[in-house]
């Protein structure tokens, strides 16, 4: 009868898959507990998601801590089809009780706390992730600015720096370290970060062009830096953006009309643009 269900499930026939199960649980009830967990898989193929919740409620009152976890998961699972997006996260997190190195879990649920903006719990997943060795860069980065949030700037700046040894190149975090040291007012810092940025190798990006054009300004070099902007306007003509830094960089050498006239050339080319601008200046 295994076999017969397996070869259901791989023709997605759910129906069947449902009507079997509740006759061989009609048959044989000590077989339905053991059944439970691919009766709630069937009604999640055809969209039951309420129904496959209750399904394994009673199915994780007697199973294994491993068949927990996957039912945790699943429930979940269910929960975000259904958009409760809390009673998802509450039921990852009864997963992880129970497999706390778990890295799948730590990861989702660090993603999901830092789109719903609790940050504290980003922070506190990404630790974990960090602790076993398990963290990648975006978990870093969402860490970074979880602290950011938090107002924890030092703690920011030691994970950046991390970052920054784990991968000497990433541009994000160089760019994150300066609005850092800005907002801080740490000028010897923002010098530092900003002649590590002009040291760094050109890979003809538009991103490091217009790093390295911000990063000399900040260091007195205005000269050089609109030859950078403008070698980025020249390699990508169709694009908003080193018109926008271009603008950025009047704006900061308080040349207002100059960066209207290239505001409006990147608005031009994308009119989306302009509410970014207002906050930027």
């Amino acid at each position: 009868m295994k076999g017969k269900l397996d070869s259901l499930e791989k023709e997605k026939n759910y129906d069947e898959i449902l009507r079997l199960i509740d006759e061989i649980s009609l048959k044989n009830p000590e077989e339905a507990h053991s059944l439970l967990f691919k009766k709630a898989n069937a009604y999640i193929g055809l969209e039951k998601f309420e129904e496959a919740i209750k399904t394994l409620d009673v199915y994780v009152k007697d199973c294994s801590d491993s068949d927990k976890i996957k039912s945790y998961i699943l429930i979940a699972t269910c929960y975000t089809a259904l958009g409760d997006m809390k009673r998802t996260d509450e039921y990852l997190e009864k997963a992880l009780e129970l497999d706390p190195d778990n890295e799948m879990l730590l990861k989702q649920l660090s993603y999901g706390a830092y789109i719903n903006g609790e940050f504290e719990k980003c922070c506190k997943y990404d630790e974990r992730l960090i602790e076993i060795d398990k963290a990648d860069i975006e978990d870093y980065i969402n860490l970074i600015f979880s602290c950011i949030q938090l107002e924890m700037i030092d703690e920011a700046l030691y994970y950046a720096e991390k970052i920054i040894e784990i991968d000497p190149t990433n541009l994000d975090v160089f760019a994150t370290l300066t609005i850092i040291y800005e907002s801080v007012k740490d000028e010897e810092k923002l010098k530092e970060v900003c002649e590590r940025i002009v040291n760094l190798k050109d890979d003809g990006s538009m991103q490091i062009i217009l790093l390295k054009a911000q990063a000399l300004l900040e260091l007195g070099d205005e000269k050089t830096s609109f030859e950078f902007v403008n070698k980025a306007i020249k390699l990508y003509p169709y694009d908003p953006f080193p018109y926008m830094m271009k603008g950025l960089l009047y704006n900061q050498l308080e040349k207002y009309d100059r960066a209207e006239e290239c505001f409006n050339e990147a608005f031009k080319l994308n009119p989306e643009l302009l509410d970014s601008v207002e906050k930027l200046i």
